[in-house]
């Protein structure tokens, strides 16, 4: 494994629910703020998750050209409303200025209590920027469905129900892990970066 992967990202909390996911699998994960001063990053895409992370992780391999670089676009998407959420969704929680996880989770059960299909699931698109000019992207999902109540803790996560009919945020870390899409994007990584490694 490499000696440590930088999150191309301000937000701290993002930092750290991405670290402990790679802390399981024993690789250790810096915020570029802990190297450079912080910068601000280049205005997102409203449709397009990949163009967001490529353009975060490139701006951050710009002043740290020797570093591994990793970027995630995350977003909530609910089939039943289409007009709300996708690529947006944390525009949105600003728009209405929602700011505590209480009211942006409220939010979310308000408006899907108004259609009848509770489908919904989290994505995260990962982009891993390698010192050696190579690129690994990584698209997964986490969640199939909007819970009726929060259960649990971390956000949304505490309204993400997963096929073992948990949500997401009464798992620990372990579990949480192989049904989160941060979760499941960061085992893909490790499993590039082993691969890597056995290469060399």
């Amino acid at each position: 494994m490499v000696k440590r992967l930088v999150i191309a990202s301000n937000n701290t909390h993002k930092t750290q629910e991405i670290a402990e996911f790679f802390a399981l699998f024993d690789q250790k994960v810096v915020n570029y703020r802990e190297l450079h001063a912080e910068i601000q990053f280049p205005t997102e895409t409203v449709d397009n998750m990949q163009a967001n992370v490529k353009a975060k992780a490139e701006a951050i391999q710009h002043i740290l050209p020797d570093e591994y670089i990793l970027a995630d676009d995350s977003a909530l998407f609910i089939p039943a409303l289409p007009d709300h959420f996708g690529v947006t969704t944390m525009r949105e929680f600003k728009a209405h200025a929602l700011k505590s996880d209480e009211a942006i989770n409220q939010y979310i059960l308000d408006l899907t209590d108004t259609v009848n299909d509770r489908s919904g699931y989290l994505q995260s698109d990962f982009l891993l920027l390698t010192p050696t000019g190579k690129q690994y992207p990584v698209q997964a999902q986490g969640g199939i469905a909007i819970a009726n109540a929060p259960r649990g803790i971390n956000g949304i996560d505490a309204i993400m129900e997963t096929p073992t009919g948990k949500t997401l945020g009464e798992m620990s870390v372990s579990e949480r892990v192989d049904y989160a899409a941060r979760g499941k994007a960061a085992k893909a990584i490790v499993m590039y970066l082993n691969k890597e490694d056995r290469e060399k």
